[in-house]
């Protein structure tokens, strides 16, 4: 059989990465952005940073911005305006309270123009206390849209200080990122840019990075276009695969595409050129590096007086320029060699300016070895100097709030009023003309499918990372769970899940005695109708066992492999016995859970076990039912041996 083609388009500047790749899924072909740079421009990985930047910091209005008019919350005009009318209005009320610079602006100070701006107030942190905003200046939807992602935030929030890759796992669940790139995308393929998201966070965190300072991290990764160099890539003949040249380096694919070949892109002009550092204090001097034998040196030993120090600093910049200049040529090389079989160049006239676009050198020497080996060139009638964009005056204009579906709206109704309008009918009696007739036979096909899965198996590919309440649904019904893997669905959150998260923080507070958070953070997790039941666990678990003893490590995150399958978890409580550690976790259900259940403390004490680098054997586990009081010690739970071979 003919070996699979392998794809990669490669880019000089991270700014063409979306437009490239959005080209390319709407062409149905699949892609892939290598690189940390061009990752975090990826829809939905570019949704999950505008989460950790709210989460992180109070000023970070254009990442919430990002997420209040996406497809989640969808705000229009009217709500985003009311929203900052109160952020404003909150800062007045606080900034009254004290004698501030606000205090002396309002009193007459000369600065009093600049008084909007002080007083503009965080929108981050208005969102906090938007239950005390007045209910009529917003929409009835925007408003319990706004409430509810208030609470889904503080929730967030309680990650914020734990690892990093649980949290990003958090936020996941949260914007049900998962079903919408499986959907997207048959088969785990699908996840892979979020994958190797929380691949990076993990290397990260690994180095006792903290958030804020994960976040800078990805700023510089945004911003630097040779920065954060990685090993060589792993090619991958599944799908097209987007990267920078500087990333390319030790790789090779079949068909190489390399666009944007014009003046001024490739080769770069970069303002931000480390090969000058006399004018850039960002960079170290040329003396220092390791590479100082090659790159041009400063000499002002002989200097005497102003003047020649000018000239000298003037020819030394002339000379960086020159050396990047020669670099740039020489990243070219780099490009043209990636491709085994295939290259494609490509430049283009125009782009977002008003002037004409002149192909670079490198086009022009792609051009030259095309025309000497026979090679079909496509240009087009070059314009003239004096020319202006085209679209110069061409108006763009958009709809707002965007409609998540586009274009495709219209038909989507259409589809779902014909499905509700639809009669059921026999297909063994539907008869008509060829298409009618292949209609039937692909319903009936798909029925045959299904009834096959049902009756042999499932043939799905097991998740390469798994929960505990993911391999123990596995175990009760393979079917079930293998049919939610090929067709995930999110999970309503409901008043039962809400509690149970409030409880799990409030006795995280309990045990460890250091928490941030207040009473009032745990109110907003709970259903907006009063809910006695949490007191009445917060009452029982007081009176338990549990409640007197010091716990030796809480809300415990952790990852372990077995069998080839990434488990992730967090333990709730681990204390200390005579024979080791015993795991609890708590339970806010009266019923006893059955043996399979059983499979989430076997995975806790096994990895706790690898955690603190002692025998499974010196770790025991329990559930303990908060509502009844009773603590369920399991004895019987499955070996290392036997969870080996359950994912296996």
């Amino acid at each position: 059989r003919e070996k699979p083609r392998t794809f990669a388009v490669l880019v000089r500047k991270k700014s063409q990465i979306p437009y490239i790749q959005s080209a390319l899924t709407a062409a149905d072909i699949p892609s892939e952005v290598l690189g940390l740079g061009g990752l975090i421009h990826v829809p939905e990985v570019a949704d999950i940073v505008a989460i950790l930047k709210v989460i992180n910091s109070p000023d970070a209005g254009g990442a919430l911005m990002r997420h209040l008019t996406g497809p989640r919350i969808n705000l229009g005009p009217r709500d985003i305006a009311a929203l900052g009318r109160f952020s404003r209005s909150r800062a007045k009320s606080e900034g009254s309270d004290n004698r501030t610079l606000v205090q002396n602006i309002i009193e007459g100070n000369p600065l009093v123009a600049d008084n909007d701006d002080q007083i503009v107030g965080s929108l981050i942190d208005a969102l906090d206390e938007i239950e005390s905003a007045d209910a009529k200046l917003f929409s009835p939807a925007g408003y319990s849209r706004l409430v509810q992602f208030s609470a889904d935030l503080r929730r967030l929030r309680t990650r914020a200080s734990g690892s990093i890759t649980d949290l990003i796992l958090e936020i996941e669940r949260y914007l049900s990122l998962e079903a919408e790139v499986m959907l997207r995308e048959e088969g785990i393929h699908g996840r892979r840019h979020l994958d190797r998201f929380l691949d990076e966070a993990s290397k990260f965190a690994r180095s006792g990075g903290s958030l804020n300072g994960f976040i800078q991290w990805l700023d510089v990764a945004s911003d630097e276009e040779g920065g954060l160099k990685a090993g060589a890539p792993e090619v991958d003949a599944r799908v097209v695969q987007i990267l920078t040249i500087h990333m390319s380096k030790g790789a090779e694919w079949d068909v190489v595409a390399i666009p944007g070949l014009t003046e001024g892109t490739f080769p770069s002009k970069s303002s931000k050129s480390p090969e000058n550092w006399v004018f850039n204090e960002r960079f170290i001097p040329f003396a220092l590096r390791s590479d100082a034998h090659v790159v041009p040196q400063l000499n002002l030993s002989q200097i005497s007086t102003n003047s020649e120090a000018n000239k000298a600093l003037g020819e030394y910049k002339d000379k960086c320029a020159s050396y990047r200049y020669s670099e740039e040529i020489r990243l070219g090389y780099v490009a043209v060699t990636r491709a085994k079989t295939h290259l494609f160049c490509s430049a283009s006239y125009w782009g977002e300016g008003v002037k004409p676009l002149a192909p670079s050198i490198l086009y022009r020497n792609v051009e030259e070895v095309a025309l000497r080996s026979g090679r079909v060139i496509d240009e087009l009638e070059a314009p003239d100097k004096d020319a202006r964009n085209p679209q110069e005056d061409l108006e763009i204009s958009q709809i707002w709030p965007r409609d998540p579906l586009g274009v495709n709206r219209e038909k989507f109704n259409e589809g779902v009023a014909r499905v509700r309008s639809a009669q059921f009918i026999d297909l063994n009696t539907l008869n008509g003309d060829d298409v009618v007739n292949s209609w039937r036979e692909d319903a009936q096909a798909i029925i045959k499918e299904s009834t096959e899965f049902r009756n042999v198996g499932s043939l799905i590919p097991r998740p390469v990372r798994m929960s505990p309440s993911a391999i123990i649904a596995m175990k009760k019904d393979p079917e079930s769970f293998a049919r939610n893997v090929r067709r995930p669905m999110p999970r309503a959150r409901d008043e039962y899940s809400s509690r149970g998260t409030a409880f799990h923080l409030w006795v995280e507070k309990h045990l460890s005695g250091n928490s941030i958070f207040d009473d009032e953070d745990f109110d907003l997790l709970q259903p907006i109708e009063e809910d006695r039941t949490l007191e009445e666990l917060k009452s029982k678990w007081l009176t338990s066992e549990w409640a007197d003893r010091a716990a030796y490590a809480v809300e415990v995150p952790f990852e372990t492999v077995i069998a080839g399958t990434l488990v992730r978890g967090r333990i709730d409580a681990i204390y200390k016995t005579e024979q080791g550690f015993e795991v609890v976790d708590w339970k806010t259900g009266a019923s006893v859970l059955d043996e399979d259940s059983a499979i989430q403390l076997a995975l806790y004490r096994l990895a706790w076990a690898k955690l603190a680098d002692v025998p499974v054997e010196a770790v025991s586990a329990a559930f303990h039912y908060v509502p009844t009081g009773q603590t369920d010690r399991r004895s019987n739970l499955m070996s290392e041996a036997e969870l080996i071979q359950l994912l296996s």
